[in-house]
């Protein structure tokens, strides 16, 4: 499989539909934004797309995830003020993490409930 550049794709869309190229550009970004977004910000362990499926985030990936930046702020330098502006971009991001694996947490305990329940 050969992926294609995203902007041979707006191209072939414009030429099919017959309409600009910008204009397709303009409504890909717009609707992808927001998927972007809520893939990044890890505020839900699935996201649904129309057309892609579902992302899911799996638990395993998160706890590693986690174990490495935490390795890595230990010995992050903060010397430089853009050193410090990185370290709290990261620990931002694993305060995301953590959010999203104690979610991840609570939907295993409910799974779990569930098949008990479910088994008697």
């Amino acid at each position: 499989m050969n992926p294609k550049k995203a902007k041979r794709i707006y191209e072939i869309v414009s030429e099919d539909l017959n309409i600009k190229k910008d204009l397709v550009e303009d409504l890909v970004e717009f609707y992808y934004k927001d998927v972007r977004k809520l893939l990044s910000n890890l505020e839900y362990p699935r996201i649904n797309v129309d057309g892609l499926g579902q992302f899911v985030a799996k638990p395993k990936t998160v706890t590693n995830t986690i174990e490495k930046i935490s390795k890595s702020l230990e010995s992050y330098d903060t010397s430089t003020f853009k050193g410090y502006h990185n370290k709290k971009g990261i620990e931002n991001k694993l305060e995301q993490l953590l959010k999203l694996n104690s979610k991840l947490e609570e939907l295993n305990i409910k799974k779990e409930e569930f098949l008990k329940t479910k088994k008697q």
